[in-house]
């Protein structure tokens, strides 16, 4: 065996590997750990007073409906501060949120559009209470989703706590992201029991007011608040009933730009604080932050790597053969799921299309960011 052999097979191996770290390996890892070790979170069924800010473009059509259901959610009315915040919308918003105003709810509208997170720090910075809860318009929560977001603030370490996404389609079924964001619910409750949060949910969290004093105008708040949060000493975690839901439709175009857009956030974000990613400082906070971020958002040249390794070990033997066929084969299946958009809710189509768009996603989303590509204003998925 020859010395570039050798080499191709370590790549290969290794590629393999780390793809199957991103997706099970960590996963299993975090499992077994909890098995031997949980870090406890106190909580108290508690109703201290908090902020709750809405962040809203342009959605006359749904402003009405996340009023009502925020309205409605069981908290003490007294212990309620209502914030929208209306990003320079050029629709009926703001008019519509003014009609609230007699039930509590207050109106910040910014005359010119900054971004979403730009908006969030404004809507923080009039938020009369320390505990802080940033919701999007799309987003409507379980009837007793504030009660649970805030009893975990009873234990001093919590700096965050991240509420748990609900996700079908428009028609009542569920897609791949909605098997994806099942994934990575059950990865935030492992990452949650045994250490600290590396990303919350960005459509419904919960934060200490204090810790806005880092916050960044054009960034992913869900993602750096948790890393702000560690650095502060604090821990973010998940509460799994505390509940947001929304709904996708059926445009996987709108949902691919979405998801190259929350990349990009996340590599900005994530280069910023590179400094976490080394484990002689930050310990298993940087393992965790390499194994759930970076290596995944690797998987698209792991990917690439294999598949051209696999070609030039075809001569290596019959594993190598049935490695490259199941290549083959899986690919063909997205493509086939693709071209045909009325086969692509069978399960055996559905995921490989769906895996592949993903990390097609993020490879323009790398693209983007070393392009100097920025996303900054948004406009919200139309659900």
């Amino acid at each position: 065996m020859t010395t570039t052999v050798i080499i191709i097979k370590i790549i290969f191996w290794l590629s393999l590997f780390l793809i199957f770290w991103s997706y099970f390996g960590y996963l299993i890892s975090l499992k077994i750990i909890s098995f031997f070790y949980r870090r406890k979170t106190v909580r108290e069924d508690t109703t201290p007073a908090i902020s709750l800010i809405i962040t809203a473009y342009n959605e006359e059509a749904r402003i009405c409906k996340k009023l009502d259901n925020t309205l409605a959610l069981d908290y003490p009315p007294q212990n309620l501060e209502i914030i929208v915040v209306s990003d320079g919308s050029s629709d009926r918003t703001e008019e519509i949120v003014r009609t609230y105003a007699d039930r509590g709810v207050k109106l910040l509208a910014i005359p010119e559009r900054h971004g979403k997170h730009y908006g969030q720090g404004r809507g923080i910075r009039m938020a009369q209470n320390e505990i802080v809860i940033l919701t999007d318009a799309t987003t409507f929560l379980k009837e007793d989703a504030l009660k649970k977001i805030v009893r975990n603030f009873a234990d001093p370490k919590i700096g965050c706590v991240s509420g748990e996404d609900r996700i079908e389609t428009a028609d009542g079924g569920t897609d791949g992201e909605g098997i994806y964001v099942r994934y990575e619910m059950k990865l935030r409750a492992l990452e949650s029991r045994v250490g600290s949060l590396v990303g919350v949910s960005g459509c419904f969290f919960a934060m200490r007011k204090n810790l806005s004093v880092d916050w960044i105008d054009d960034m992913s708040s869900d993602f750096y608040t948790p890393i702000v949060a560690f650095l502060h000493g604090y821990r973010a975690v998940l509460e799994s009933e505390a509940i947001g839901y929304y709904t996708v439709l059926k445009k996987p175009e709108k949902e691919f730009e979405r998801k190259v857009r929350t990349v990009v956030h996340g590599f900005e974000v994530l280069f910023k604080f590179k400094k976490i990613l080394n484990p002689l400082k930050y310990g298993t906070y940087s393992l965790q932050m390499l194994s759930h971020k970076l290596d995944r958002w690797l998987v698209p040249f792991w990917l690439i790597f294999l598949l051209t390794m696999n070609i030039l070990l075809i001569d290596q033997g019959l594993l190598y053969l049935i490695f490259l066929a199941g290549q083959v084969v899986f690919y063909l299946l997205a493509l086939t799921a693709y071209l045909i958009p009325g086969i692509q809710n069978i399960i055996i189509f559905k995921i490989p299309l769906f895996f592949v768009m993903v990390n097609l996603s993020i490879l323009l989303a790398w693209h983007y960011y070393l392009t100097g590509r920025k996303f900054v204003t948004w406009e919200s998925t139309k659900r």
